[in-house]
């Protein structure tokens, strides 16, 4: 099995885009500052047994992909167990509020890409292992009853553009919203909302969990979780 990572040193700090190899247990902060200087914080557990190595990248971008243009996802940990032939993956992003149009399409679409990148640099080294998936979002904030009313708004502009009055005026015409962009997020939305994610090789579906970041202090919003 031939995958391309970094061996990951005990006192080193992993860089961003790179994938790291883990061979020792340990654990491996992933931290974003946000704009009023506190911090979200999340702790990855790795404890390796028999048979494990264990892979990190923190917004993984294969060497092969340009960076104009791309999309990261914050976190990228795997467990392969060779011994009884298993892999456990997590692809999460970090959020401070799961909230907005912009925000939920970002999402969307680093999903997609990390879901990519993790296919094709390791999952597809290891076709014939047993795989339990986890995918989804951190944050400090979600809000249900704003997602609902998003997903309305966006349902009216998409009906309206695709169906626009047949007495409207062509001045208003050359306003409507992008359908593309319309649909899109409309797309993105109902995924949340399903809590349910299929990628753009319209493959497997995968259960969207959203983690709940805790308020340690004023500064500190923090979870840990166990690859």
């Amino acid at each position: 099995m031939a995958i391309k990572a970094r061996k990951l040193k005990k006192t080193e700090m992993p860089e961003r885009t790179a994938l790291y190899e883990v061979r020792n247990s340990c654990d491996i902060a992933v931290e974003e500052k946000q704009d009023d200087g506190s911090l979200d914080q999340v702790i990855l557990e790795y404890q390796l047994g028999s048979g494990d190595t264990g892979y990190f990248a923190k917004e993984y971008r294969p060497e092969n992909v340009k960076k104009e243009g791309s999309k990261v996802i914050d976190i990228t940990a795997v467990m392969l167990n060779h011994d009884k032939k298993c892999v456990r993956w997590h692809l999460y992003d970090i959020k401070d509020t799961l909230a907005g149009d912009g925000t939920v399409t970002k999402l969307y679409n680093q999903w997609n890409s990390g879901l990519r990148y993790l296919q094709n640099n390791i999952l597809d080294q290891a076709s014939a292992y047993s795989m339990a998936p986890d995918l989804g979002v951190i944050t400090r904030c979600y809000d249900e009853e704003r997602m609902k009313r998003l997903k309305n708004e966006y349902q009216k502009l998409c009906d309206g553009a695709e169906k626009p009055p047949e007495d409207m005026p062509l001045s208003k015409r050359k306003k409507r919203p992008d359908i593309a962009k319309c649909r899109g997020t409309l797309k993105a939305v109902q995924a949340i909302l399903d809590r349910s994610f299929q990628g753009e090789e319209k493959g497997d579906t995968y259960d969207i969990h959203i983690r709940q970041l805790v308020c340690e202090d004023d500064r500190i919003y923090k979870m840990k979780f166990s690859v």
